[in-house]
C-alpha cells in the first residue's frame, strides 16, 4: 500500500475482536477527530460497516503482496506489523484492540523520531541473571549472545508493545525475518508474540545508531499502574466520554479483559468506549443492550469451550 498521509493511528483486528476495536475506533475519533486511521485485517471477514462509520483505510493481511510475509504475521499477534511495512502512514501510533484512546496526546507525539516508546520504565535489574518475569515478557538474554554479542540488554526501557509510534519500515522486513530465523534455531529466545521481538530490535538498533529513538509516558496499563487516575478522570462524567481529562494518554486493558461480567477486571473507560460505538446507531437502552449481548456471546464461547475440553479428557 502507498503512503497516503504523514500521519495517522493504526489498530487491528482478527474476526474474534472485532467488537473491542469499535471502542478503539470510537475513542479514536471521539478525541482526535482529525487523524486518519488504518484498520489492519487479519482475514477475510466483513469490516465495511466499520469502514463507512470511521473513514478507515483497510488494510487487509491476507492481501499483503508478499506470501512469505502473509505467512509470518497473518493470524497471529504480528498482524500489527503490517502497518509498519506496507502501512499507509509514514508516522505513525499503533493501538492494540484493548486499547482506546483517553483525550487527545497527538502533541506528545514525536514525528522528528524513528521509534517512541510508550513506555517510561528502565528496567532495575539488580541479579547477573535475567529473572523469570524479564524472559517471560521479552527474551532470554543468555540466548541471545549466540546472535548479537554486543547488545547491552541491562538498562533499557522495555515496554508493552500494545501502544508506540514509529515510522514506517523503521525495521525493514529481511531484518524481522531474521530474528524470526533466529527465534526458530532457538526455542525459548523471544517471548510474548512479537514484543520480545520488537523490544530488541528497538534497544539493539538504538545501540547501534541506525534508530533515533526516545520514551515518554502514554501507555497507562491499569492492573501495572492502577486505576486510580482513570477513575478520577470518570467522575461527573457518567457513562461517557469525560470532557477533561487530566492526562491525555492511550489506556491499555491487558491482562484481564474488560468485560462487564469478569468483577476482577476494572472496564469502565472501556466500556464508555464501547457505548459511544453502539450510541451511533442505538439509543442509550439499545447501546447498553448491544455491550450486554456482545458479552454473553464472549462468556457463552467460554464455557462452552471449558465444556468440550471437559469432556475431552
Amino acid at each position: 500500500m502507498k503512503v497516503q498521509a504523514p500521519f495517522g493511528f493504526v489498530t487491528g483486528c482478527h474476526a474474534g475482536d472485532k467488537f473491542m476495536v469499535q471502542a478503539t475506533l470510537a475513542s479514536m475519533r471521539h478525541y482526535c477527530p482529525n487523524v486518519p486511521i488504518c484498520l489492519v485485517v487479519d482475514g477475510v471477514f466483513d469490516v465495511s460497516e466499520l469502514e463507512k462509520e470511521y473513514g478507515l483505510i483497510v488494510l487487509r493481511v491476507p492481501e499483503l503482496p508478499s506470501v512469505e510475509m502473509r505467512e509470518l504475521i497473518g493470524g497471529n499477534y504480528r498482524a500489527k506489523l503490517a502497518a509498519m511495512w506496507e502501512g499507509p502512514f509514514e508516522f505513525y501510533v499503533w493501538m492494540d484492540s484493548d486499547a482506546i484512546v483517553w483525550g487527545d496526546f497527538t502533541a506528545q507525539v514525536r514525528q522528528d523520531l524513528d521509534f517512541q516508546i510508550f513506555w517510561k520504565e528502565a528496567e532495575e535489574l539488580s541479579t547477573p541473571a535475567a529473572p523469570d518475569g524479564f524472559r517471560h515478557f521479552y527474551f532470554d538474554p543468555d540466548l541471545l549472545k549466540k546472535y548479537d554479542t554486543e547488545f547491552q540488554w541491562r538498562g533499557n526501557n522495555y515496554f508493552c508493545s500494545g501502544a508506540f509510534a514509529c515510522r514506517r519500515n523503521v525495521v525493514p522486513y529481511d531484518e524481522w525475518a531474521q530474528v524470526e530465523i533466529w527465534e526458530k534455531e532457538t526455542v525459548g529466545l523471544f517471548a510474548w508474540g512479537e514484543m520480545g521481538m520488537l523490544n530488541y530490535l528497538v534497544h539493539a538498533k538504538t545501540q547501534r545508531g541506525e534508530m533515533n529513538m526516545a520514551s515518554v509516558d502514554l501507555q497507562h496499563v491499569w492492573a501495572h499502574h492502577d486505576k486510580q487516575e482513570l477513575e478520577q478522570d470518570c467522575i461527573g462524567a457518567g457513562w461517557k466520554f469525560p470532557n477533561n481529562i487530566r492526562r491525555p494518554r492511550v489506556a491499555h486493558f491487558c491482562y484481564r479483559k474488560p468485560f462487564l461480567y469478569d468483577h476482577k477486571a476494572y472496564s469502565r473507560p472501556f466500556t464508555i468506549a464501547r457505548l459511544e460505538h453502539h450510541r451511533r446507531h442505538h439509543g442509550e437502552l439499545g447501546a447498553w443492550l448491544a455491550v450486554l449481548n456482545e458479552d454473553r456471546r464472549v462468556l457463552a464461547g467460554k464455557v462452552g469451550r471449558r465444556l468440550r475440553n471437559f469432556v475431552g479428557r
